[in-house]
């Protein structure tokens, strides 16, 4: 009788001990994700008490909030495979975040961009002054003749205080991206969100208010922003304003979402919140 009973608490105690265990698991919808705009979403459950860590490659842990059993995490991709360890208790699921193609070195984009906007800039300054567009190309032939004859050495320190100037003109991106996900330019009441990673351009987000389009001026503003932006990072800006238009036109007469856009294997996917308007520029 009594080695019965002892039979009986030891099986019981196993039970509880099982039991323990299994509540201490957690899980995700999926093993492997890939980014959807600036990121990857992961979501996932635990039990509603536990306390949920999450570790990116090598990077410190991170404590991920408990929603009664359910979380959600986001993990900004990378042009690498990127592996997420999440734990609660004993319990842990590790998840693969795909890598994302690059736009390339941050640096060499907003070099590029910040001399386009410069030259524009002066375009339109010259064009306040009186100068018509063919004295403005005569010009233009001028400098560019004066330039090729200079020696090399000359032509670099030529280049880099023109592109020094550059990078003053108002709207301008910084020189030097800022890792991870930032808003790093807001200009005439635009926004631009960039990921970037190991100094690479992963993706940007351009934000306008929904009521920009409203506007004429605004809206003329917010366009020509765009497409600069588009244009810089390899799209056709000409060809998706015009599917932009199309689109914000058809969602005006009761369509409720916008296709993907792409362009010279540029994607473009536009998301709304009650005021603002998101376009996610990915590759």
């Amino acid at each position: 009788m009594h080695q019965r009973l002892v039979a009986t608490l030891a099986m019981a105690l196993g039970l509880t001990v099982l039991a323990g265990c299994g509540n201490q698991q957690i899980s995700t919808s999926k093993k492997n994700y890939a980014a959807d705009g600036m990121v990857a979403v992961i979501k996932g459950t635990a039990p509603s008490k536990a306390q949920i860590t999450a570790q990116v490659g090598q990077n410190n842990s991170q404590r991920v909030t408990n929603h009664d059993g359910n979380f959600v995490y986001t993990v900004a991709p990378s042009a690498q495979p990127q592996k997420v360890v999440f734990k609660a208790g004993s319990s842990q699921r590790t998840v693969t975040v795909a890598a994302s193609q690059s736009f390339g070195a941050y640096t060499k984009f907003a070099a590029k961009y910040n001399m386009i906007l410069f030259q524009m800039a002066q375009q339109a300054e010259a064009k306040a002054k009186g100068t018509s567009q063919a004295e403005q190309a005569a010009a233009q032939k001028k400098q560019q003749a004066a330039i090729a004859a200079m020696p090399k050495a000359a032509q670099a320190a030529l280049q880099a205080k023109l592109q020094a100037q550059a990078n003053q003109t108002p709207g301008a991106f910084p020189a030097a991206g800022q890792e991870g996900i930032h808003n790093i330019l807001k200009a005439q009441g635009n926004t631009v969100r960039t990921n970037v990673q190991d100094g690479q351009l992963i993706g940007a987000t351009f934000m306008t208010p929904v009521k920009t389009l409203k506007d004429k001026k605004k809206a003329a503003v917010f366009a020509q922003q765009f497409a600069l932006l588009a244009s810089t990072l390899g799209a056709d800006a000409k060809s998706v304003m015009k599917d932009f238009q199309k689109q914000s036109k058809d969602s005006q007469n009761g369509q409720t979402t916008m296709k993907t856009i792409v362009s010279n294997k540029v994607r473009f996917d536009v998301g709304f919140s009650p005021d603002t308007l998101y376009i996610y520029i990915t590759r």
